[in-house]
């Protein structure tokens, strides 16, 4: 009788299994296998004192899960000339794309004989044969913790451009210890493997010209600078410059993903207002940029009903405001009435999922001239408000959108590499809060075309994007390499259905979250686990054959 509990639809014979998988121990403990799939065996031999006090050779199990992470299946299996024909048709079946041998000093010789025949026929049947722990000859994809040597022959050329705040630690938060952002190798990878070239650039404010002068032959720049960070301790007009540069750029002919343009329109939560008419886009939605809009909307806004408030710059849920009225009724009608400024108002922060009270009057206070503003009472908050400082020009706005209820289901965010749907993520709130953002929400992760979110999968991607860049005025513009829409459900028009809105764009330098979980201190890409390292690779390489596609296409155009 085989064992089918190992790998999803194989059998495997029992005797060259064993009983001893599963096992508690950590040490003798695979990893979870792929419901279907390609496999390599990891073989070996019972017995001889170099197994452990599983009746393994220590690295096997690692080595195993080494490829499962890889994205096959795998199991050990011992080899004994006694079942031998029973070893042969199990590694020599179709879905088999290869060994790695760890068969150690122990096989008799007689044995061994009739185990080289064995990898002569696996040879033979076109099967890959790795020896030791070299699991990469054996069909494993490689790691690579630094830049790939640059093809010898290439038709085009792309940088990673990168910015080290000065003073920093690191260059910045978003890097590691050898001062790139830990994502930045991969992506370059991507783009290698992908046939181009590519380099990784550091932009030195203090040499411009220098920087100007080397991006010159380059087809395309991938800028991987964290908003704001051009303006921190750099003095006036540096992202303005650099800007400018990317702009000239793009008007020889190159590309730049992401351009300040499409930062601009898509990235701005004023983004919102422009597609408030599509069918992923909220009616009522309004944007404030002076102080007297922003009383004038928010007091008729929130007399009809529960509202979130979103300021334009920051990340993770700093303000952005639920907001509810306390003890008084909404209006039937929007317009029928107008809050006073005495007015009281619950309000919880996205970040955290804090709670405040606060009159009207405070509210919009803190909004315009932060926590010490006259009249502004006593915040929790640990971030200034100031939302409209600077002006419209200056990123000084704030979006205000009726509240979701169903938010509480839990956010799906859209993962995009240009017009390619990556993944979705759906985002759950945890802890009774409101909020997934922030570090608040567990995760579940989707593959495109499956059942669960197939109406919004193809209402976005088919239907919503190329109307998207026209009613953001980018549509002469490339689509981000990467970026992300987060979408809210809604109550359907039909009983019992489901639909889905915007509640925000993200496409500057969107973070790979599992290469990025290492960065901030003494840690490099090197140290990012095995199966996050292949399971972020497969976006970054998406990312790589992505940007060849977008530039063969602009040449050809």
């Amino acid at each position: 009788m085989g064992r089918t509990d190992i790998i999803p639809g194989t059998d495997i014979p029992e005797g060259l299994v064993g009983t001893l998988y599963p096992a508690d121990s950590p040490a003798n403990k695979l990893s979870k296998q792929l419901a279907e799939g390609k496999i390599i065996y990891v073989i070996e031999v019972r017995g001889g004192d170099d197994k452990n006090e599983f009746g393994h050779r220590p690295e096997v199990i690692p080595t195993a899960n080494k490829i499962i992470e890889a994205g096959m299946n795998a199991v050990p299996l011992f080899y004994s000339w006694g079942n031998d024909e029973s070893f042969r048709t199990t590694v020599l079946d179709p879905k088999v794309v290869g060994v790695v041998c760890i068969t150690g000093a122990v096989l008799p010789s007689f044995s061994k004989d009739q185990l080289d025949k064995v990898i002569d026929d696996l040879k033979s049947a076109g099967k890959l044969v790795a020896e030791g722990t070299d699991i990469y000859s054996a069909g494993v994809p490689k790691r690579f913790n630094t830049l790939m040597e640059q093809p010898g022959t290439y038709k085009y050329k792309c940088a990673v451009i990168q910015f080290k705040v000065p003073g920093a630690p690191n260059g910045g938060s978003d890097k590691g210890a050898d001062g790139n952002r830990v994502d930045s190798i991969p992506i370059a990878n991507g783009i290698i493997k992908a046939g181009g070239a590519c380099d990784l650039l550091l932009y030195d404010y203090q040499k411009h010209d220098e920087f100007v002068a080397s991006v010159q032959d380059y087809d395309a720049l991938l800028v991987r600078i964290n908003p704001g960070q051009l303006s921190q301790g750099t003095g006036e007009g540096v992202q303005e410059r650099f800007d400018n540069t990317m702009n000239d750029l793009l008007a020889k002919g190159k590309l730049v993903w992401s351009s300040p343009s499409v930062q601009t329109q898509m990235g701005a939560k004023d983004a919102l207002v422009k597609i408030k008419d599509m069918s992923c886009g909220l009616p009522d939605t309004f944007a404030y940029y002076e102080a007297e809009e922003l009383e004038e909307g928010f007091k008729k806004s929130m007399a009809f009903q529960p509202r979130v408030i979103k300021q334009n710059r920051g990340s993770a849920g700093e303000g952005i405001w639920l907001c509810w009225l306390e003890g008084k009724d909404y209006c039937a009608n929007f317009g029928d009435a107008v809050l006073a400024d005495d007015d009281k108002l619950k309000v919880m922060e996205m970040n955290d999922n804090h709670v405040e009270y606060h009159t009207v009057k405070e509210f919009l206070t803190f909004c315009v001239d932060g926590p010490t503003g006259d009249g502004a009472g006593e915040w929790k908050s640990t971030f200034p408000g100031k939302y409209l400082e600077g002006g419209k020009a200056a990123g000084g706005q704030l979006v205000d959108q009726r509240l979701c209820p169903r938010i509480s289901e839990g956010e799906v965010r859209m993962l995009m590499v240009g017009d390619v749907l990556q993944m979705m993520i759906h985002k759950k709130p945890e802890g009774g809060g409101l909020s997934a953002v922030g570090g608040n929400s567990a995760y579940t992760y989707y593959k495109p075309g499956g059942p669960a979110y197939a109406k919004l999968e193809d209402d976005f991607v088919n239907r919503d994007i190329p109307q998207l860049m026209k009613a953001l005025e980018i549509e002469n513009d490339p689509l981000p390499i990467l970026w992300t829409g987060d979408f809210i459900p809604v109550d359907g028009k039909e009983p019992g259905s489901t639909d889905y809105v915007v509640g925000e764009f993200n496409c500057s330098c969107v973070g790979i979250s599992k290469f990025q979980a290492v960065c901030g201190g003494d840690k490099t890409l090197a140290d990012v686990p095995d199966e996050d390292y292949y399971d972020a690779s497969e976006l970054t390489d998406l990312m790589g054959k992505t940007a060849i596609k977008f530039i063969e296409a602009k040449k050809a155009a």
